[in-house]
């Protein structure tokens, strides 16, 4: 199993525009293991017209960043990178369920 860390700290400001209406990040006590959850800017996509889109990613793990900002383990659910875990900051994920 390959674990590649990428540890993402983006300025709320820049979290905030790149949120839609209606779509809220999620919140350290309501993401758990096995959630679907949604990236809205994922730069893994496989589209060369939109490099960055939503991308669907579960839940593996939640444990917080090396900088202690809190943090998820997840799975790309779609292209290339779906058998990668990625650690992304629970603030870059939407729509979990």
């Amino acid at each position: 199993m390959k674990l590649r860390v990428f540890a993402c700290r983006w300025p709320s400001i820049l979290m905030l525009a790149g949120l839609t209406a209606g779509t809220a990040a999620a919140a350290p006590g309501d993401v758990v293991a096995g959630m679907i959850c949604t990236v809205p800017d994922g730069w893994w996509s496989l589209d060369r017209e939109r490099p960055q889109q939503p991308e669907p990613v579960k839940v593996l793990v939640v444990k917080p960043l090396t900088t202690g900002v809190p943090g998820a383990w997840v799975q790309p659910q779609r292209g290339k990178l779906s058998d990668q875990q990625l650690q992304l900051a629970l603030e870059r994920l939407t729509d979990c369920r």
